[in-house]
């Protein structure tokens, strides 16, 4: 199972945790995977070279594997659109796959 962490701050996203495999299909033939990870991905390329949010910090370990994307509150108004979209992205992909993606939000 994919398991997805959600940290907000009031209304903000300020970071994401994508872990775990879905065990839909082997790797290299798992859409659902591949759809999380394109999304996840998208939003460190998003953050890091179009956005240049200073202050964000990422890891990436590709044998467990992990994403673990954070940027500081006092950007996340500013992000909103983007970040908002990929979290309400993987929402609609947990919701149609609840036996391989789960969502947890946590704020701070």
């Amino acid at each position: 199972m994919i398991n997805i962490k959600l940290y907000w701050d009031k209304n903000f996203l300020t970071g994401i945790e994508s872990s775990g495999h879905s065990g839909y299909a082997d790797n290299g033939k798992d859409i659902i995977c591949a759809a999380v990870s394109s999304l996840v991905q998208a939003l460190l390329l998003g953050l890091s070279e179009v956005a240049k949010v200073e202050g964000l910090e990422y890891e990436i370990d590709a044998k467990v594997p992990v994403i673990k994307i954070s940027w500081p509150s006092k950007a996340a108004e500013e992000l909103n659109i983007l970040t908002r979209s990929v979290a309400l992205s993987l929402k609609e992909i947990a919701k149609e796959q609840r036996r391989y993606v789960k969502i947890s939000e946590y704020k701070q």
